[in-house]
């Protein structure tokens, strides 16, 4: 509950604290492992917790004030009894010419699933476990000042273990309802001038992407997605910022439900659970108001509104979506100024708690 939840928050960022204290004089250039628990509040898993190893370094010959790369290795366990192992990395090369994103891991979930559309009755909803082994990889080049262009290729092989015997996914209605195997390449084209990669204070961040998913790439499915997420960031006094984030996504082809857009989750639509609204395309904007409180703890207001559509001329405004919110930031790391987020999403018919790592947008 609420009240659990906070003496969690609170209790981690005095771990944390005494945790990371001694790594915050250290310099840009000396490389660093951080090995540490981990513990978490999504409603998607309930409580989390597990260990993690974060490996922040610098190749040799690289400018101390270059973008740091890291490795992150994850294990941990929910009580919806769901596993979560992989292993992230973000790579900078060549000070920064080469920008290198990988993932690789095994999950093991149980989720919810709200059908599919814009209106669905607020009533329905039936729960699935599925396994699924990731592989992701974006290789992106410096083409032009703080410009990148690049290549993605995706690998997710989705098995449903169980669904709800009377549920649209055992209708064979819903396409990969009886599981799916995804395989795909693509194209980024990717802008980038922030002045800090974690939390903001200025800059833009605009990525466009094209993905192919194709049969003859091994996938089950042939569809293409075309993304265009645009944030920018505004320093309205000092260490107060203004954060707004613009995303435009479209599918064509048949994608199967899990490869749909999606409002909801801890990144888009805070206060609906991941997946709430999903279809092959979707329109939101969000914005993020970000300011210090005391000691290492910050606050954020946000709202957001947006939609999905099974196409693009059936976009009906009056029937997009809302939420807002607040929540608490606490510094880990002053040096590279990664937060801990504790986020309270509301939405007209749910809300939603979200305690993880990093910022929305």
């Amino acid at each position: 509950d609420m009240k659990h939840t906070l003496l969690l928050f609170l209790l981690l960022c005095t771990y944390l604290n005494t945790a990371f204290s001694q790594t915050d004089t250290l310099a840009k250039s000396k490389n660093q492992l951080d090995l540490y628990p981990i513990l978490f509040y999504l409603p998607e898993t309930s409580l989390g917790f597990g260990a993690a190893g974060v490996y922040t370094y610098r190749f040799k010959g690289e400018s101390p004030d270059s973008r740091p790369s890291q490795a992150q290795t994850v294990l941990s366990y929910t009580l919806k009894k769901q596993i979560l192992l992989y292993l992230y990395g973000e790579t900078y090369i060549d000070n920064e010419k080469w920008w290198i994103r990988s993932e690789l891991g095994y999950y093991k979930y149980f989720y919810d699933f709200f059908g599919v559309g814009n209106e669905n009755p607020t009533d329905f909803v039936e729960t699935f476990e599925v396994s699924f082994p990731r592989a992701r990889f974006d290789v992106q080049y410096l083409v032009a000042p703080k410009l990148y262009a690049g290549i993605r290729y995706w690998f997710d092989d989705y098995n449903l273990l169980s669904v709800e015997d009377d549920g649209l996914l055992a209708s064979g209605a819903i396409a990969g309802g009886n599981s799916s195997l995804i395989s795909g390449f693509g194209g980024m084209l990717t802008f980038d001038n922030r002045d800090n990669i974690f939390v903001p204070s200025k800059g833009w961040f605009i990525q466009g992407i094209s993905f192919f998913n194709n049969k003859a790439f091994g996938s089950n499915f042939n569809f293409n997605r075309y993304e265009l997420d645009v944030a920018t960031y505004i320093a309205t006094r000092p260490r107060q910022v203004l954060a707004l984030n613009f995303y435009v996504g479209t599918i064509t082809g048949t994608a199967p439900f899990n490869e749909l857009l999606f409002l909801g989750g801890r990144r888009r639509a805070r206060g609906y659970y991941e997946g709430r609204f999903r279809d092959n395309n979707m329109l939101l904007a969000q914005a993020e108001y970000r300011f210090p409180l005391f000691w290492r703890l910050g606050g954020v207001v946000f709202a957001n509104y947006g939609g999905v559509a099974p196409t693009v001329s059936a976009y009906q405004i009056e029937n997009f979506r809302w939420t807002a919110g607040a929540g608490l930031r606490f510094l880990l790391n002053k040096e590279e100024g990664v937060n801990l987020r504790f986020d309270i999403g509301f939405a007209p018919e749910s809300f939603a708690f979200y305690f993880t790592v990093g910022e929305a947008f």
